[in-house]
């Protein structure tokens, strides 16, 4: 079977991103996770950024294709997006300064955004009309409300690390659940009870306390 380099390039610079940051990795450190010279890895990728740019291009959305129409559909997108920030930690991590290494990346990082942002309002316009959200208090509730999870995504990966050096790490879809619940219904309520129910069964600390 024919060696697909170009593959194993990426899969050991995703690893290494993820384990060293950015700028803890050079493509040397690459080269030699592959098990090959720095003159073939150039061959195929010139530079990190190019590289970067290669892993964003493969990334597999965490959304599904219709948006949530309930509580346990919307709790398994927030799990799915927390697996991506796992899995991607590198691109969360350093959002910021990816975005300004590369203009590519900025506007990669702006789609990533607008695709995102439609996905989330009609999911909430969805679940408001199913009868699990509460209707808006003021115009633009919900966006505001979006905007703060979309933040949270962003910036869990280092606000994770901080915490986790000065106390116990909050669990990511536990801190969503606790941002969102004032929206819920009765209906709503409910049904994340059960949810949280079922994870404690399981041994979950799913709490919101």
């Amino acid at each position: 079977m024919k060696r697909d380099t170009r593959q194993e390039i990426l899969n050991a610079a995703r690893t290494l991103f993820n384990q060293y940051g950015y700028n803890g990795v050079s493509l040397r450190d690459i080269a030699e996770a592959v098990g090959i010279s720095k003159g073939n890895l150039t061959y195929h990728f010139s530079k990190k950024e190019d590289i970067i740019e290669s892993l964003l291009d493969s990334e597999k959305g965490s959304l599904p294709p219709q948006a949530p129409g309930t509580i346990r559909e919307l709790d398994t997108m927030f799990i799915n997006m927390q697996k991506t920030v796992v899995s991607h930690s590198y691109f969360f991590l350093h959002h910021t300064q990816l975005g300004q290494i590369s203009e590519n990346i900025f506007q990669r990082q702006r789609r990533r955004y607008k695709r995102i942002l439609p996905h989330l309002n009609n999911a909430f316009a969805t679940l408001r009309d199913n009868g699990f959200f509460r209707p808006e208090l003021f115009e633009g509730e919900y966006e505001r409300l979006i905007d703060m999870l979309y933040m949270s995504i962003i910036y869990w990966a280092p606000f994770s690390r901080l915490q986790q050096a000065t106390a116990h790490g909050m669990n990511f879809r536990r801190h969503i659940w606790g941002a969102l619940f004032h929206l819920l219904t009765e209906k709503g309520r409910r049904e994340l009870d059960e949810i949280l129910a079922e994870c404690n069964i399981r041994g979950a600390n799913t709490s919101l306390s």
